[in-house]
């Protein structure tokens, strides 16, 4: 089990990561019918999912980081019916919410986890996807690091998030533009085989999607 590191005391990241969980606590019970999924979630979870696909992924295990409710796991199952599904999210009460509208079903496995602390087995992740989530994550080399060490190789890693103007990415560096998010994937062991600005997302949202070496 990977575990956090030892922390001496509340620091910036820290602070906000403990803000963002609590607003995504406090969004669970309603995320399902809000505006945003029939709008940005849905579309992005499709062209990552289509993205996976055309990067050649025919998992056995797909994983979800910051899952939310599990609705991108739950398309995904139309696609790979035979997959195991588990989902990642640092909010408790997200995850509680996925976990209630699986019960019973082995297919699906959701667990209480930021992106940098992945309890996951190295190599044991075929299929790897996070969208509209990675902004939030607190150590961002960190998590994109830890979803290569858990990728079998070969695997496939599709990242899509928020892509800013131009003029606001010096101001919004978390959302990275095409050549971090590149770098990051590289750093990380992972090849990008392909990114792209979805038509169906207006160009708002990039989708990067990478293959482990």
């Amino acid at each position: 089990m990977f575990l956090h590191p030892a922390r001496t005391g509340p620091t910036m990241w820290s602070v906000r990561a403990d803000r963002d969980r609590a607003h995504f606590d406090r969004w669970a019970p309603r995320y399902d019918r809000n505006l945003l999924q029939p709008l940005l979630f849905g579309p992005t979870h499709r062209s990552a999912l289509a993205a996976a696909a055309i990067a050649g992924a025919q998992p056995k295990v797909v994983l979800d980081v910051g899952c939310g409710t599990g609705r991108l796991l739950e398309r995904a199952a139309d696609w790979w019916p035979s997959a195991k599904l588990v989902g990642l999210d640092a909010s408790a009460r997200m995850i509680e919410e996925a976990r209630r509208k699986h019960p019973g079903d082995p297919r699906f496995q959701f667990e209480v986890a930021a992106a940098e602390a992945n309890p996951l087995a190295e190599a044991s992740v075929d299929l790897a996807l996070t969208t509209i989530s990675f902004h939030h994550w607190t150590d961002q080399a960190r998590g994109v690091r830890e979803i290569a060490r858990v990728l079998t190789p070969g695997g496939v890693f599709v990242l899509a998030d928020i892509l800013p103007p131009p003029l606001l990415r010096p101001v919004m560096r978390r959302f990275h533009g095409p050549d971090s998010r590149r770098r990051l994937f590289e750093q990380a062991g992972l090849e990008v085989v392909d990114q792209r600005r979805p038509a169906r997302l207006l160009g708002a949202v990039l989708l990067t999607a990478g293959r482990k070496h």
